[in-house]
């Protein structure tokens, strides 16, 4: 299930399908122009919503199920009534806001799915699961203003580039937990060049 059809859904997405029965998409969101500069998406889809433009690009890839869902998500009681429904094995976080994440650590919590929360700042990339990711509050302005300035930043060209390079990582963060669900998480820098730290748990 993934929680947010932006730019780094779009990039990570096309690593996940070989290993998927099935993909569940929400965001609240519509395609601007402006998305096709670090978005993986068909052309064309300007003002429709961001959840049946990723459907599409899913269904041009793999014949594996697709469920848009095109919902504002404002508690983690939504998210647990979709998965009593669903009942995704995994979920994969990279809304682009911090009450939304907070939303979906809570769901996390409550209903013990693996959860991988992925996200980019203007230098720094973290890949990281649900009850160790650190989120800030949300009624901090400071932080409200920096998100905003990022989200602003990470429409432009260049953060395509990021988009690859956290995909690579969350993979990486993906396979292991596949494989022997283990929680791998990391920090990476691209402020000078590509520095990566494998975040260790006490």
């Amino acid at each position: 299930m993934f929680l947010g059809c932006g730019f780094l859904t779009t990039n990570f997405l096309p690593f996940i399908l070989p290993h998927a029965s099935q993909v569940i998409l929400i965001d609240r969101e519509k395609v601007e122009p402006v998305n096709y500069d670090n978005h993986i998406i068909p052309k064309g889809y300007e003002g429709r919503r961001k959840v049946t433009a990723l459907a599409s690009l899913v269904q041009v890839l793999s014949n594996v199920p697709v469920t848009p869902i095109h919902m504002n998500v404002k508690t983690a009681g939504q998210l647990i009534e979709l998965h009593q429904q669903l009942k995704p094995d995994i979920a994969i976080c990279t809304f682009d806001n911090i009450m939304s994440r907070i939303i979906v650590q809570q769901y996390a919590l409550e209903t013990g799915t693996p959860t991988l929360f992925i996200g980019v700042t203007e230098d720094y990339i973290y890949v990281d699961w649900d009850e160790y990711v650190v989120l800030p509050s949300p009624n901090d302005e400071r932080v409200q203003e920096e998100m905003r300035r990022i989200r602003d930043i990470c429409t432009r060209l260049e953060f395509r580039g990021l988009g690859a390079i956290a995909s690579g990582f969350a993979y990486y963060a993906f396979r292991k937990w596949l494989e022997n669900e283990s929680k791998v998480a990391f920090i990476i820098s691209t402020k000078d060049g590509i520095s990566a730290k494998e975040l260790r748990r006490c």
